[in-house]
């Protein structure tokens, strides 16, 4: 089964990504992106935050994952182990604009975690491209 980015997300207190798989009224029934390991989080322990919902702040407004994502791509990303400067004019060669101040080292690791997890299972997709290959379902 193909799986969108859309279905992703991060859990706090849950290392890693995971795809939501179903909904219960007091929480989320998640999988590891590769379908194995299905369990039960629920929400009064948990936050959720899809990841079409998170963005980069910029100096003018802020920028969606996804976008970020796909400029990364184009590029060769640092080690998320890099030192705070690394990671920071690795970020500008990317999003030039990212709000310096907003924006923390913490934020530009996990960034960095997470594109290579979404990567490896080739999630990085420009919306319209994942939205064609739903429709030829």
């Amino acid at each position: 089964m193909l799986m969108k980015f859309s279905e992703i997300v991060s859990i706090t207190g849950i290392p890693g990504l995971k795809r939501v798989v179903g909904q219960r009224q007091d929480g989320l029934i998640v999988s590891d992106l590769d379908g194995n390991n299905k369990k039960f989080v629920p929400s009064r322990k948990h936050l959720f935050s899809p990841l079409e919902s998170i963005s980069l702040y910029t100096y003018e407004d802020s920028t969606p994952l996804l976008d970020v994502l796909l400029k990364m791509k184009e590029t060769t990303p640092v080690d998320a182990n890099s030192d705070a400067e690394t990671l920071r004019t690795y970020l500008a060669t990317v999003l030039p604009e990212f709000d310096r101040e907003r924006v923390h080292v913490t934020d530009i690791k996990k960034l960095i975690k997470w594109f290579h997890i979404l990567q490896e299972f080739d999630l990085i997709q420009p919306a319209e491209a994942a939205e064609s290959e739903a429709a030829a379902e």
